[in-house]
């Protein structure tokens, strides 16, 4: 027997297999262009964040109120190595015995070529009260302190989103802040207010009202620190997809389509530093662990929706793959290889349209039209190689089926496993049953049933 006649006889009984090998070695082939549509879409989206981050930092940045804090100067007397008597200054912080925060955040869109980002306005009503600086405990003698240079501040991250100036209503005195730099260190700007009439009533100034009116502006989110005894801050906003973060949620929130309210409510038992400290007993990191926030997000993120999609990359190559695989099988017709790639850079232009096209209108149309220009070429293709209209129009309802399905599971975030888990089931159940008769030693020949159970009466009676 010639060993070519051997080989020959070899190939043609596992011919499936060898076309099988074939076929998977072409599918890891096309995951080459998958990742490049991947990478390109990490490529937009960091262009995206880059021009989201540039416009937001021209409008001001994203804003944190840190403030109102007391400051009392005290003088400090210490010897130095020759045993001089040196004077320096130190600082006493105080926090409020109550702050009140209530305002209303107004959000707009700016456009930057076909990237946006959300940037808002916002005026806060401030108000609370301060009770009387108390020094006892400190060892610092009543003389030491500097009462009439006392001063009110409030730190921001940019001093670029103060609009407007600003005006404290001190026990019933209007005061005017002015800029500084930020005497706490929790940000590097601040706007205060003398407040030289400490000197007289430091002693029955429990309770010392104060109020201002801080207009913002800034972008991506706004937050607070808690700074009261008692702190709340009540935020409201036509803005539908709110998202809150940091160290408090609120208690109450309501979401409706008309926006949202919020409203955060934190006592000083619930922080980790105290209502007054000295010079550097509190770090600056400290204090702003105790942030919250409220961002104003984009729901739907269409670079995100690529991505997801592209994490079914695989099965979208391996149905229309297989569904030639079964043309093979139940006919004579052979499929070359190189018609398998056609058909595989087809389903990765689905892609590669999808995200070009989802930068520039709505992603349900994008991903439509992306979707019927794919399945259309396959199936003119498929078609054509087939030279048969009722093989090349299988095609329709396959990948019909499939991108229905991932429209569905990009639609569900929460239940996207479970309808994936689910599809992938109904597809292996449904190849299963239309191969379950295929004789894989010879394709092509399909074994009627009394033949296989024949086969099976015959091997129980050996």
């Amino acid at each position: 027997m010639k060993p070519t006649g051997t080989l020959a006889r070899a190939a043609r009984t596992h011919s499936v297999i060898i076309r099988l090998v074939v076929i998977g070695v072409l599918l890891l082939a096309l995951l080459l262009p998958l990742l490049a549509v991947q990478g390109l879409v990490q490529e937009r989206e960091q262009r995206r964040a880059e021009t989201e981050s540039e416009l937001i930092q021209s409008w001001g940045g994203e804003q944190m109120i840190a403030g109102p804090i007391l400051t009392v100067p005290y003088v400090v007397h210490t010897l130095d190595e020759s045993g001089r008597k040196v004077e320096t200054v130190e600082a006493a912080h105080f926090l409020p015995d109550s702050l009140l925060i209530q305002g209303k955040v107004t959000p707009e869109k700016r456009r930057r070529g076909m990237y946006e980002a959300t940037l808002y306005e916002t005026t806060l009503a401030i108000s609370g009260s301060f009770h009387a600086p108390d020094f006892s405990g400190w060892r610092v003698s009543p003389g030491a302190i500097l009462w009439d240079e006392a001063v009110l501040s409030v730190e921001v991250p940019d001093m670029r989103a103060l609009q407007e100036r600003v005006s404290l209503a001190w026990n019933g005195e209007k005061k005017d802040f002015r800029p500084g730099k930020g005497s706490v260190g929790l940000f590097a700007g601040e706007i205060r207010a003398a407040l030289p009439g400490l000197a007289a009533g430091r002693a029955g100034t429990a309770g010392v009202p104060f109020s201002f009116d801080l207009a913002l502006r800034g972008g991506g989110s706004l937050g607070f620190l808690p700074l009261g005894d008692q702190t709340t801050v009540r935020i409201s906003s036509p803005w539908k997809s709110p998202n809150f973060s940091g160290a408090y949620l609120p208690g109450s929130r309501a979401l409706s389509d008309g926006g949202f309210d919020a409203e955060w409510k934190v006592i000083s038992m619930a922080r980790a530093y105290p209502q007054r400290w000295m010079g550097g007993e509190i770090t600056p990191d400290t204090v702003r662990a105790s942030a919250f926030r409220v961002s104003l997000m984009t729901p739907v993120d269409t670079y995100l929706k690529v991505t997801r999609a592209l994490k079914y990359g695989l099965l979208f190559l391996f149905l229309p793959f297989f569904t030639l695989f079964l043309f093979e099988v139940f006919s004579t017709q052979r499929i070359h290889p190189l018609q398998y790639l056609f058909v595989g850079f087809a389903d990765c232009i689905f892609y590669f349209l999808l995200l070009s096209l989802s930068e520039h209108i709505a992603f349900g149309l994008a991903y439509g039209i992306a979707s019927v220009c794919s399945t259309g070429l396959i199936t003119a293709y498929t078609t054509s190689i087939m030279r048969s209209g009722k093989k090349g129009v299988v095609m329709l309802p396959v990948l019909g089926a499939a991108y229905g399905f991932l429209a569905v599971v990009l639609s569900s975030e929460d239940y996207a496993l479970l309808f994936g888990s689910i599809g992938l089931f109904l597809i292996l159940a449904v190849v299963m049953l239309l191969t379950r008769k295929v004789d894989w030693y010879r394709p092509g020949f399909r074994r009627p049933e009394s033949d296989v159970m024949a086969q099976s009466d015959s091997g129980q009676g050996q």
